[in-house]
């Protein structure tokens, strides 16, 4: 039973005659439950046109599965290399790329370097494709000669080579795809073998060439150290340079000395010439005077002379003999002091004399120190320059010496960080066409092109397929309608039309 629209009340003209019947958007408006129309009319549109989506849809799912079968079958054969990145160098010992953007900038190298020409000539070699006649046939056939036959199979070599890098380690397939199973694993193969190969030439070849510059440069510093030490022992000779070191302490050490004496003289020469200057009335005072044990003996005596004179000027008169011997002890004393004050006198100038002249000796002795000082201070510098020029060259040759023999046994070394993990095996079944992939998805386009394909009709050729419709279209009331000789809708079908 097709489902009806309630009938919808049109209002008289202005001329009271009968009602009109209102336009398609009027009724529309006027019911909001028409909307459900546009649904329901797709619905049996889809219905009655359902012979052009079965068509549409099986011609497309057998489109796309003939074409899967007629396409030439692809084989891939993967093979697997395990790139050791914090391997540490065999001879120096250094470790490899520790930062994650340094280890991804190696893997897309290595990358690099599969693709590399220098690779790819290897496995055209190890292939043979330069002597096979059915590739050179089809060289020239797809070419004409534009291209070299190494160019070409070059070419088409990366063109089926795909290098897979992983991020979270350090594998790396090496996916080749052929016409041929036996083919494509030969080939990955002979990249992989081409890959390594490549990586011991890269090596050897960057250290061999740096043992033929360290070994001329290693010729060049020999020499070098070897006129540096004759320019050092020259020297020594001309010099009389057998041990400058201790020679040189040696002599600062005496001129050191010398300087002591020369102050110690100075200052006793001052000394005694002060002393030696006093003024002649003030010598009776002077220390030298004062402390000589002569002059105190005398003194003491002289001492006791003046009081026995004393005593006997009191006892008896100035014309007694005992006053007069107590006189005359007296001046003797007197005199004895005095001549004795002179003698020490001429003592301290005769000490002035020797102070000074030990003074001038020192000091001349102290100028030849250090004349000869400063002359061994200057050959000393001399000599130590020629010394870090041999130090010098000794450092430069070792260091050059230790790179030439670090590089020869670098280009001896004919392994690389690069291992061979998983070999490539001719493979089963193809890769390509994806004969089940391809027929879904012609499947899924065929239904939507079906679908499609229906609208569009319906859109160039409508038909009134419901009372409904044909109430909104003609702005009449239906009073009626007679069912069609066909099978009625399935109950799941009534149910989508009540819900739209």
């Amino acid at each position: 039973m097709v489902a009806r629209p309630r009938p919808v009340d049109h209002p008289p003209n202005d001329r009271g005659g009968a009602s009109r019947p209102a336009s398609l958007l009027e009724t529309v408006g006027q019911d909001p439950e028409e909307g459900r129309m546009p649904i329901e009319q797709l619905l049996l549109t889809l219905r009655a046109r359902w012979r052009v989506v079965v068509s549409v849809f099986a011609l497309t799912t057998a489109a796309a599965l003939i074409g899967s079968l007629l396409m030439p079958r692809e084989y891939a054969a993967t093979a697997e290399i395990l790139a050791d990145v914090d391997a540490p160098e065999p001879i120096s010992g250094s470790y490899g790329p520790s930062y994650p953007q340094q280890t991804q900038m190696f893997m897309a190298t290595l990358a690099d370097v599969i693709l590399s020409d220098r690779v790819v000539d290897k496995v055209i070699t190890d292939l043979k494709l330069a002597e096979d006649k059915d590739a050179l046939a089809l060289w020239r056939k797809d070419t004409g000669g534009k291209l070299t036959a190494k160019e070409y199979f070059a070419q088409g070599l990366r063109k089926h080579l795909e290098v897979r890098p992983t991020r979270e380690s350090s594998v790396v397939q090496l996916r080749y795809t052929a016409a041929s199973p036996q083919f494509a694993a030969q080939a990955a193969n002979s990249f992989v073998q081409g890959f390594i190969a490549t990586q011991v030439e890269l090596r050897s070849e960057n250290a061999k060439s740096n043992v033929a510059f360290f070994d001329a440069s290693t010729q060049k510093l020999r020499e070098n150290l070897e006129k540096a030490e004759t320019r050092l022992s020259h020297y020594q000779l001309e010099n009389g340079i057998l041990n400058a070191g201790e020679r040189y302490d040696a002599e600062l050490t005496r001129l050191n000395e010398l300087a002591n004496q020369l102050t110690l003289a100075q200052a006793q020469r001052l000394d005694t010439s002060a002393r030696a200057q006093q003024s002649p009335s003030l010598q009776g005072t002077a220390p030298d005077v004062v402390q000589s044990p002569i002059i105190q003996r005398l003194r003491t005596e002289l001492a006791h002379a003046e009081a026995h004179l004393r005593d006997v000027s009191i006892r008896v008169g100035n014309n007694h003999p005992e006053h007069q011997r107590a006189v005359a002890e007296v001046r003797s004393l007197k005199r004895q002091i005095a001549a004795e004050t002179k003698q020490v006198v001429r003592d301290v100038d005769a000490a002035n004399q020797v102070n000074l002249e030990r003074e001038k000796e020192l000091h001349a002795e102290f100028d030849v120190q250090k004349a000869k000082v400063l002359a061994m201070t200057s050959k000393r510098d001399e000599l130590n320059v020629l010394q870090k020029d041999v130090e010098s060259a000794q450092r430069a040759y070792d260091v050059a010496k230790q790179r030439l023999s670090t590089n020869s046994l670098a280009s001896q070394i004919n392994h690389t960080n690069v291992t061979l993990l998983a070999e490539a095996r001719p493979p089963s079944r193809h890769a390509k066409p994806k004969i089940r992939l391809n027929t879904v998805i012609g499947a899924f386009l065929g239904l939507l092109l079906g679908l499609a394909s229906a609208v569009v009709w319906e859109y160039f050729e409508p038909r009134l397929r419901s009372p409904g419709q044909a109430a909104q279209v003609l702005g009449l009331l239906i009073l009626g309608s007679m069912p069609q000789n066909r099978p009625p809708l399935t109950a799941s079908l009534r149910t989508a039309l009540r819900l739209t």
